[in-house]
């Protein structure tokens, strides 16, 4: 991926490419994760034949080739005829907005925040037929429940219900269930958030994380 790099900062030089108009300032090319590659030009025929003509010649050298099934080309404010040609030029379908990097919507509306709700109840119905223990249970809220929700606050600003839902089940879940009812509480979910020290069970706020 170093030599990768290198390659394409050389292929910018030339001078039939364009930086994209907000990566100018940084000329900024490209971003890699493990083995994603984003790149990024102007979009125009020359700067996209030019990065091109960069990943041939990586892939000469390597025999690492792009994988066109998982690879899509975006278009920002670019002509359909001007898209239809770079899109043959590249040899890569045209993707759709919002996309996904790494599994993560890029955009999200209100309604795609249930894949949260959803994923938690399905822990919870997993559970449901074995005999845990009240510690027992805070410790799966510890590392599972509340893991699950702190990834995603750390990509997203989570709307306050889905925070509130997600500590709903969770109360639920810790307090155990006649039923389809939950039992009654023996602390309210501010005490139970206290750090251990102050007679809580160290429980992170969502609400005041957020």
């Amino acid at each position: 991926m170093e030599y990768l790099t290198q390659s394409l900062q050389l292929a910018a030089q030339d001078s039939a490419f364009r930086f994209h108009p907000m990566c100018k300032s940084l000329k900024l090319l490209s971003l890699c994760f493990a083995d994603d590659l984003i790149l990024f030009c102007k979009g125009s025929l020359s700067a996209v034949r030019v990065l091109k003509i960069a990943l041939e010649e990586f892939s000469s050298a390597t025999g690492l080739h792009i994988n066109t099934s998982k690879s899509h080309i975006f278009f920002g404010e670019v002509s359909a005829a001007d898209r239809q040609t770079i899109a043959a030029e590249i040899q890569l379908t045209e993707g759709t907005f919002p996309l996904k990097y790494l599994g993560v919507p890029t955009k999200w509306k209100h309604e795609d925040y249930d894949i949260i709700i959803q994923k938690i109840k399905m822990w919870l119905h997993t559970w449901a037929s074995r005999h845990l223990s009240f510690a027992g249970r805070i410790q799966l809220i510890h590392s599972v429940l509340f893991g699950l929700r702190n990834y995603w606050m750390s990509i997203f600003v989570l709307p306050q219900s889905i925070i509130k839902e997600v500590e709903k089940l969770c109360r639920g879940f810790l307090q155990g269930f006649n039923g389809n009812r939950s039992k009654i509480h023996i602390a309210s979910w501010t005490k139970v958030c206290l750090p251990k020290a102050y007679g809580g069970l160290g429980f992170r706020n969502g609400s005041v994380w957020n």
